[in-house]
Formats: C-alpha cells, structure tokens, sequence
C-alpha cells in the first residue's frame, strides 16, 4: 500500500513538474515570422563568443533587417532571447535539442521555415550567414517587396 502510495505521488509531481519543463521556450512560434540565430557557448567570456557578439550588436540594423531573433546560449551564465531571459530548463532542452556538447561554441541559423540552414562550430562569419539568409527565396521576396 505504501509502494503504491509512493507510486501514485511521484507520478502525480511528474506530471505538474514535467510539462511545464517541456512546455518552455517553442521554436514553433517563430515559424513564418523569423530567422533565428542560435549561439551556443559555455558563457559570455569565451573569445569565439566575445567577438561573434560584438560583431552582431554592430550589425544590429542588418540583423533586425534579416527578421532575426537571437538566442545566447551558455552554460554558466544567463541565457537569453534577445534582451529576454532565457530559463535554465530552456537552455538545457534547446541544448538537448540540437545536441550541443558542453564546452563547445556552435552557432545554427533556422530558418522562417523552422529548417537548419547552418551549423558552426566554430568562429562564425556574420557576412555569410547575412549571404546565406539574402540568397534564400523567401528573404528574396522580402527584399522586392520593401523595394
């Protein structure tokens, strides 16, 4: 009886912790609104990191532009999305998610249609993935349309 007790009270806090872990950050919700850039490192002081962000912030106009959103990933620090806070729980299932190794600075482009277009796992170069993104249809539409 007491098994069965313990049993039914680990299953009933599985079910309130679980789904509200899982039910975080959804990459889902950007599809057909935005890009995003994912940058994965163990925190803000590793130099791949460092520098690719201090290129991005310079490039903020072509980056706002370009409809993306920005995601920075680390280990030992906040994460965020954007400006907002990222929770640990999200890092670590978005870390699952594309299966980033600790330690390791990656950076992967998804595009509007919520596919990979890229995967870095090392220093990234801003101007290619601003190529890569201006020489997809859809960024190609966009350009037309703002003509």
């Amino acid at each position: 009886m007491i098994y069965l007790l313990s049993t039914l009270m680990l299953t009933a806090v599985g079910l309130t912790v679980g789904p509200s872990l899982a039910a975080g950050v959804d990459l889902a919700d950007y599809r057909w609104k935005n890009r995003l850039l994912l940058i994965f490192a163990p925190n803000e002081t590793v130099k791949d990191f460092a520098t690719f962000s201090h290129r991005l912030n310079a490039e903020n106009l072509n980056v706002l532009d370009r409809d993306l959103v920005v995601f920075r990933i680390f280990e030992t620090a906040s994460s965020r999305v954007d400006n907002q806070p990222l929770s640990p729980e999200d890092a670590q299932a978005l870390r699952l998610r594309f299966d980033i190794k600790l330690g390791q600075f990656t950076v992967i482009l998804v595009g509007k249609d919520g596919g990979v277009k890229l995967i870095q796992k090392r220093q990234a170069d801003l101007e290619e993935i601003f190529d890569l993104i201006d020489r997809m249809p859809m960024r190609r539409q966009e350009m037309r349309e703002k003509s």
